[in-house]
C-alpha cells in the first residue's frame, strides 16, 4: 500500500512538472533554423526584445516580443501562427486577399491581430473580428 502511495505521489509530481513548465525564455541562436530564418526575414535582430518557447503537445510554439510592441508567434516549422500589434499589424504579414477585402469593406479599420490555423481570423481596431477561409475568402463576422 505504501509503495502504491509513493508511486502515485511521484507520478503526480512528474505530471505537474511537465505541465507547469509553460513558456521558457530562449536565445535566438538556440532556435531551430526554419524559425530563426523566417523571423529574421521579418524583424531586425536588434528589435527582438524577448523570445519564449512553449511545448504544446508534440509541437513547439515560439513567441517573439518586438520593440515596436508587436507580438508574433511561430510554430516549429517557422510558420507564422499569430501576430498582434495595437498600432496595426503590417500588411506584409497578411494574405493579399484579406488585406484587399478589409480595404474595400472597412477602409478606415486597422488590423490589430491576425491568427492563422485551420481558418484565418483578423481582429480590427473597432473590436470586430472577421473570419476567413484558408484561401482568404470571407466567412463571417464574430462577436
Amino acid at each position: 500500500m505504501k509503495r502504491i502511495s509513493v508511486a502515485v505521489i511521484l507520478l503526480s509530481m512528474l505530471c505537474l512538472s511537465v505541465f507547469a513548465r509553460g513558456k521558457q525564455p530562449v536565445a535566438l541562436k538556440n532556435l531551430p533554423d526554419p524559425v530563426k530564418q523566417e523571423v529574421l526575414k521579418s524583424f531586425q535582430e536588434s528589435d527582438i526584445q524577448f523570445i519564449t518557447v512553449e511545448k504544446k503537445f508534440r509541437n513547439y510554439e515560439y513567441t517573439f516580443m518586438i520593440a515596436d510592441g508587436t507580438k508574433a508567434e511561430y510554430d516549429q516549422n517557422g510558420q507564422l501562427s499569430k501576430i498582434e500589434n495595437q498600432n496595426g499589424v503590417p500588411e506584409k504579414f497578411l494574405p493579399e486577399a484579406i488585406t484587399e477585402y478589409i480595404k474595400e469593406i472597412l477602409p478606415h479599420a486597422v488590423v490589430t491581430e491576425y491568427e492563422k490555423d485551420r481558418i484565418q481570423k483578423v481582429e480590427l481596431n473597432n473590436d470586430m473580428e472577421l473570419v476567413f477561409s484558408k484561401k482568404g475568402k470571407f466567412i463571417r463576422i464574430e462577436d
